[in-house]
């Protein structure tokens, strides 16, 4: 997902959050990498690639993904377009760092490759690695038995998930936008290996700098986005147990009927983990999930404790033996420990944006766009109704409209 970029002079006005002035270290702005090693070809990029007609494979805001064809060798590349003005501002120091850090990432294998750049007068491509098998959110809500991820899939998939976020945590890059559409598959049949994309939102983290951003998709923010908090490598981990949760059910836990119950849920922890669909699985798949919703970033597991959970290491051990070549995994120690939801804490507004001046606002969440077609809830009315006022537990399916309608010059999801 592309974020929009900051104006150099904010005329944004918040009656709650301001962001921090961005301190000034070596690159241009707080959390964002500014050298590249990739060489940035000037030539036109259809004189080296084909770009192949028909549907896109993605499309967001300010970029599209298109696949092509290099020229010289045949193979299949996803051709990043992406807009250097967005709104009028200079956007492209944001470009250079989502290269960056996908250059950092060339040693993961869980990473999708940079390939090559080209840069013209007003985009620049990123030549990235094509994964046939489209991104696995299409496994998640499929109601087709066949389709739709066994236990044992999930548990293969989440670990390497786990293996990319542990390199990137490593190397101080949190992601901020883990989510069913921007995790890929290498081929969906037979069930290929995951590739984790779109760094737009990424930033680079410090122990001796805090990095406040209101950014992310509403369902998987961490509640210190929400707080206007420190983001660290927990806020990743929090988004890793909202990904657990519905690539094993189809539900996604926090959803609410508008973008503001679905912050209320966020911020009072309203999961439920008594879903008909909960019931079938591994009781430590349950208790995998409960170690990463904590409220407190702090409390929640890393990635390499999760990589030690039980639930991921009962079975396919042979998984773990190709991380072993990019991931130094530290020794530390593991927790499967379980926490209850926390009572209420606090409650945020959501954003109004318009596209022709500046913007009044209380939270600014970069919005990202749901597509596809759902599964419909086991659960009878009745028996959520008697849930949600017992428990005060707001569990629901996926949505497919936006959200964040104001925010959407462009519709269609952008996946890499």
């Amino acid at each position: 997902m592309i974020p929009e970029c900051p104006r150099s002079s904010d005329s944004r006005h918040r009656s709650r959050f301001q962001q921090s002035p961005a301190a000034e270290p070596s690159h241009g702005r707080s959390g964002l990498l500014s050298q590249i090693q990739t060489t940035v070809n000037k030539e036109p990029f259809t004189d080296h690639y084909t770009i192949i007609p028909g549907k896109e494979l993605g499309r967001g805001k300010f970029a599209v993904v298109r696949k092509c064809v290099e020229k010289c060798t045949g193979h299949e590349y996803a051709a990043k377009f992406m807009r250097k003005r967005r709104k009028g501002q200079d956007c492209r120091m944001e470009i250079i760092h989502e290269i960056a850090v996908l250059e950092l990432a060339t040693a993961s294998t869980r990473v999708v490759n940079l390939h090559q750049v080209y840069e013209m007068a007003s985009e620049m491509v990123l030549v990235l690695e094509f994964a046939a098998g489209g991104e696995i959110f299409n496994q998640c809500v499929s109601d087709r038995e066949e389709e739709a991820f066994s236990e044992e899939d999930v548990k293969r998939l989440m670990r390497q998930i786990l293996e990319g976020v542990s390199f990137l945590h490593q190397n101080n890059v949190v992601h901020l936008d883990l989510k069913p559409q921007n995790i890929l598959l290498t081929s969906s049949s037979p069930l290929g290996d995951i590739k984790i994309v779109d760094f737009g939102l990424s930033r680079m983290v410090s122990s001796h700098q805090e990095l406040r951003e209101i950014m992310g998709t509403p369902e998987y923010v961490a509640p210190e986005i929400l707080n206007y908090e420190p983001i660290s490598t927990a806020t990743d981990m929090w988004s890793i147990g909202v990904l657990a949760y519905v690539m094993l059910t189809g539900i996604s836990p926090f959803l609410g009927e508008d973008k503001q119950e679905t912050f209320l849920n966020i911020s009072q922890l309203n999961v439920s983990y008594h879903e008909e669909e909960l019931q079938q699985l591994d009781q430590a798949a349950l208790s995998f999930m409960q170690m990463l919703l904590r409220k407190h970033p702090q409390d929640r597991a890393t990635a390499e404790q999760c990589l030690k959970h039980p639930w991921l290491g009962s079975s396919e051990l042979q998984e773990t033996q190709t991380v072993e070549e990019t991931l130094p995994v530290k020794d530390q120690e593991a927790s499967s420990s379980t926490s209850s939801p926390e009572p209420p804490s606090s409650t945020t507004t959501a954003e109004e944006e318009r596209d022709d001046g500046p913007v009044t606002e209380e939270l600014i969440v970069m919005a990202a766009y749901t597509l596809g077609q759902c599964r419909q809830s086991s659960t009878s009315n009745t028996e959520k109704e008697v849930l949600a006022a017992e428990q005060k537990a707001i569990s629901k399916r996926f949505k497919f409209e936006e959200p964040f309608s104001a925010l959407q010059e462009v519709p269609g999801e952008f996946i890499y």
